[in-house]
């Protein structure tokens, strides 16, 4: 496989991912060795970094990366919007197993075929604080009224917070919030008023924190790893109990 068309179909099973309940688009990055540098191509937006020049994007973004990795995630969220009700609606439980089967590999890649287990084993109270937050944000977020302008906002900015940690599903989140199908409809319908507050939040959170996450990665990449696998962990019950 080529690497543009390795970049496309990890944009494209990224798209997937965060269009379904269940399962993070950065746990599937991960999967195809992706995330890092995706986030780092976040990270060149941070007001704290930004210069609005063609020279630095020139310098600091690359593009044969990632331009056919948002196509394949752009193309995949308006395509499978529409695909996401039939399954749910018709492969429920078959649809959980993979979710759930997905997550487990990519936590076995994190922490046993990225480095060695017994480095991954010196991180195990991280693991472990990453499985009690991933399970406390997933049974405790209760339905709100998102009619509410700024609970769209607030909406956007959880969900693509989400989205930039491997294993809590940005739409798992919205799932739980009660807002799931009124973002996919909005979607499918192209509805620009109701998607607009979405979208600033996700902007807000999208400034913020790939530059955190750089900086814990850069710090210590086994112990962030490990700390995003118990995430990613604490997330498969959620998708038994949240995805209907």
């Amino acid at each position: 496989m080529s690497k543009v068309s390795h970049k496309f179909l990890a944009g494209f099973c990224m798209g997937i991912a965060e269009i379904t309940p269940g399962i993070s688009g950065a746990t599937v990055a991960g999967l195809f060795n992706v995330y890092k540098e995706f986030v780092s191509f976040l990270h060149v937006f941070s007001p704290f970094k930004f210069k609005p020049n063609l020279k630095y994007f020139s310098q600091e973004i690359n593009f044969s990366f990632i331009t056919p990795l948002l196509l394949g995630m752009i193309i995949s969220v308006y395509l499978s919007a529409f695909a996401i009700d039939y399954f749910r609606n018709n492969y429920l439980y078959e649809l959980k197993l993979i979710l759930s089967a997905v997550m487990l590999i990519a936590v076995i890649k994190n922490c046993v075929f990225d480095q060695s287990l017994s480095d991954s084993f010196k991180y195990i109270f991280d693991f472990i604080l990453g499985l009690i937050v991933a399970i406390v944000i997933s049974f405790s977020l209760v339905e709100l009224d998102f009619n509410n302008l700024f609970l769209l906002i607030l909406a956007g900015l959880l969900a693509f917070t989400a989205f930039l940690l491997p294993g809590i599903s940005g739409s798992l989140v919205l799932v739980i919030l009660g807002v799931y199908g009124n973002i996919t409809t909005a979607i499918k319908d192209i509805d620009v008023i109701f998607l607009v507050p979405f979208i600033a939040g996700m902007v807000i959170s999208f400034l913020i924190l790939p530059a955190q996450i750089i900086k814990s990665i850069k710090a210590n990449e086994v112990k962030t790893k490990v700390f995003f696998s118990g995430l990613i962990s604490g997330s498969v019950p959620a998708v038994w109990q949240h995805l209907f």
